[in-house]
């Protein structure tokens, strides 16, 4: 049995097409994952020094905590609001009595 030179040609050339599509397909299949590889550093990376920053502004914030909350802090407000209450009343002279 013969078969016609026409469909022969037409497997052919679908064939080759479809080759040609799978090459197209294996070469760039590579290069969009690497595309996609190199997108997902380039955002965990922003997100790394971003994290970076929060965490220091992080320890910033606990050690102006610390700062505001030490007693010699809370010792200069007292002055400068006028609440000095560990200020302990001086005495300035004796009345009689037996040193005089």
């Amino acid at each position: 049995m013969k078969m016609p030179v026409l469909k022969t040609n037409k497997m052919i050339a679908l064939i080759v097409v479809l080759a040609a599509f799978a090459i197209v397909i294996g070469i760039m299949t590579p290069l969009y994952l690497q595309n996609k590889i190199n997108a997902l550093y380039k955002e965990y990376s922003r997100l790394s020094n971003e994290t970076n920053v929060l965490e220091s502004d992080i320890l910033q914030l606990k050690l102006k905590v610390n700062q505001y909350s030490s007693l010699e802090r809370l010792r200069d407000f007292a002055k400068v609001a006028g609440l000095e209450l560990n200020a302990v009343p001086v005495k300035v002279m004796g009345e009689g009595g037996a040193g005089e």
